[in-house]
C-alpha cells in the first residue's frame, strides 16, 4: 500500500473514533461518571473508540515510513471536514456557511500541498 493510503485509512479511522466519543459523551449527560463505568452502552463504544484510534495511530505510523511528516500531516485537515459532515447526519448538528466555505478552503489546501 502507498503512504497515501495508510494515511486515508488513519484519518478515516480518527474520524470514527471522535464520532463514538461524541456517543460516549451524549450517553453520559446527566448521569455520574461512577455509574457510567459500569454500563456496557457507555464502556463498549469507548473502549472500540480507544482501540480504532490504536489502529489509526499504527497506520500513521506505517504512512510516516515513506512520507514526510510536513505533507502527510496535511491529511489530518480532512479529519476537520469528515467529522463534522458525519456528526451533522448523525447528531442534527449544524453546519453553518462559513463552516462549508472553511471546508472548500481546506480541500483547496491539501489539493494544493499534495500537488506540488
Amino acid at each position: 500500500m502507498t503512504p497515501y493510503i495508510f494515511a486515508c485509512i488513519a484519518v478515516l479511522a480518527i474520524a470514527s473514533g471522535q464520532i463514538l466519543f461524541k456517543t460516549v459523551a451524549l450517553k453520559l449527560v446527566g448521569r455520574p461518571l461512577s455509574e457510567a463505568l459500569t454500563d456496557t452502552s457507555v464502556l463498549i463504544p469507548f473502549f472500540l473508540a480507544a482501540t480504532i484510534y490504536a489502529g489509526a495511530t499504527v497506520f500513521w505510523i506505517l504512512a510516516l515510513r515513506d512520507l514526510s511528516l510536513s505533507r502527510g500531516y496535511l491529511f489530518m485537515a480532512a479529519s476537520f471536514v469528515i467529522v463534522p459532515v458525519i456528526s451533522s447526519l448523525l447528531f442534527d448538528e449544524r453546519l453553518s456557511l462559513g463552516f462549508l466555505a472553511g471546508v472548500a478552503l481546506i480541500i483547496t489546501g491539501m489539493i494544493v500541498t499534495q500537488t506540488t
